[in-house]
């Protein structure tokens, strides 16, 4: 994802938009006229794609700017420059330059090239020229057609390197509108249908046997034969249909003390599906720098933060929510079917491979994404209100486009499809739920207003903005 990292069509149109703006606006159009380059649309695009789209963008300018960019202006001033002082190559530039003053020498005399030039010498006068292109080849400001002797450059170097400046114009603009742009925060539907993610962050839970009819593994058809069939003891909040398995070695790791997934734990995953590239379509995998997200989710790379997360990774690994339904069927779904940490002992090593499962790789790829914006939604990581933003998020989308009235009436216990209650009473799951609904609500985004009438909770949502659409294509499946 990043190292990868990140970048859909409608930032893309607009980067590549503002791009052609800021050429026109610098009288570049005629410049790639005159090498035969007309549509300047099509021009930009093709070079955002083949230099930008797939890339870290800060990554791919910092390289076009060294190796194609400064290191041609210099290269052309040095060659320039020796040419001119040792006599050799092509009568141009330099060379050029100095037959053309003392041509000029000749007809005003020293007195003329005084008053025109203000330098009492030819010597003096090339001095300034070399001085001119020298600060010229370390300005980075200065694009390379802006050179004092582009006029006797060929029209296959005027051509290369107008790309060069084109694509020096993409970068600067799409920095600028990464550093403005909304964060999007994706989550797949399957992370948001069934409750993985407890509502608390406090539970330590021990593990009993699943009920008699989920007791045998085979029976779900399953390639899993070192899943133990085994829950955490709440059963508050799950609903009848689903129980929560975990890995048998799992269980003896942690001397059968099983930490609930939780809040911190669904921050994590979504930050991990912001770490795709492009060969996250063909493989499922997700590879990235442990260190990174150890930074990500706790602003520091001490060796606890370090163990949290990687215990984090295990997690997500190994949890399963298994059911059946009405018909008869059983099934069992995860959001990870592997995890390797590569080089643990050392953090800066460290690179992280995560395969996620079948169902949520289908789910980013037709693009079933709940996608939020905004600073709003990192203002509530650390909270369960993040976890639950998603949920309402889902709602309200679905609310809108089945023509619902406002407000969207639900059940209290729809809820525990996407939620998992840890507490045994009903009333402080509630006040649990609602005191982060509050949560959202204060930030203004969403959830415009809600209340409770007995078990049913009435929400008037925002309207939804077009950027947030199911519709649009992700290019990259961000």
């Amino acid at each position: 994802m990043e190292n990868h990292s990140s970048s859909n069509s409608r930032s893309q149109q607009l980067i590549i938009s503002q791009a052609v703006n800021t050429i026109k606006q610098h009288g570049m159009e005629e410049i790639l006229h005159s090498v035969s380059i007309f549509d300047i649309n099509v021009f930009v695009a093709s070079l955002y794609q083949e230099h930008y789209a797939l890339e870290n963008i800060e990554s791919a300018y910092k390289k076009i700017r060294y190796y194609s960019f400064m290191k041609l202006k210099r290269r052309w001033v040095k060659t320039a420059v020796r040419n001119y002082q040792e006599t050799r190559g092509y009568n141009k530039e330099l060379r050029a330059k100095h037959d053309m003053i003392s041509a000029y020498v000749k007809v005003a005399g020293p007195e003329g090239l005084y008053k025109e030039f203000h330098v009492k010498t030819i010597e003096d006068y090339m001095n300034l020229c070399i001085t001119e292109i020298q600060e010229w080849a370390e300005d980075p400001n200065q694009l390379i057609h802006t050179y004092p002797y582009w006029s006797q450059k060929t029209v296959n170097q005027k051509t290369s390197t107008l790309k060069t400046d084109v694509l020096m114009v993409l970068g600067e603009v799409a920095k600028e509108i990464d550093s403005t742009q909304r964060v999007a925060h994706h989550s797949p539907t399957l992370a948001v249908d069934i409750p993985f993610f407890g509502m608390s962050d406090r539970i330590k839970n021990k593990t009993d046997q699943l009920d008699e009819k989920l007791n045998d593994a085979t029976q779900l058809n399953l390639e899993l034969l070192n899943y133990d069939s085994v829950v955490p003891k709440y059963k508050e909040g799950v609903p009848q249909n689903l129980s929560v398995l975990v890995s048998k070695e799992f269980i003896q790791e942690l001397n059968g003390k099983v930490p609930d997934l939780d809040s911190k734990d669904f921050e994590a995953f979504t930050e991990i599906l912001s770490y795709r590239d492009i060969s996250f379509q063909t493989s499922r995998k997700i590879i990235f720098p442990l260190v990174q997200l150890v930074e990500k989710l706790y602003a520091n790379k001490s060796g606890k933060s370090y163990d949290l997360t990687t215990k984090r990774l295990m997690k997500l690994g190994y949890y399963r929510v298994a059911g059946h339904n009405d018909e008869g069927d059983f099934f069992i779904r995860g959001l990870f079917s592997s995890v390797t940490i590569k080089n643990a002992t050392t953090l800066a090593d460290s690179q992280v491979i995560v395969t996620v499962t079948e169902e949520v790789y289908d789910d980013l790829l037709k693009q079933q994404i709940v996608s939020i914006y905004g600073e709003q939604i990192e203002q509530l990581k650390g909270s369960f209100a993040y976890h639950l933003a998603f949920v309402l998020q889902k709602e309200r989308m679905a609310a809108i486009q089945t023509g619902e009235h406002s407000p969207v009436r639900r059940h209290w216990r729809q809820f525990t499809y996407s939620i998992r209650f840890n507490k045994s009473r009903k009333s402080e799951n509630l006040l649990e739920l609602e005191a982060n609904l509050d949560r959202i609500k204060e930030h203004e985004f969403i959830l415009k207003d809600w209340h409770r009438s007995g078990d049913y909770y009435f929400f008037t949502f925002y309207p939804l903005e077009s950027w947030e659409l199911l519709n649009r294509t992700d290019t990259l499946l961000l």
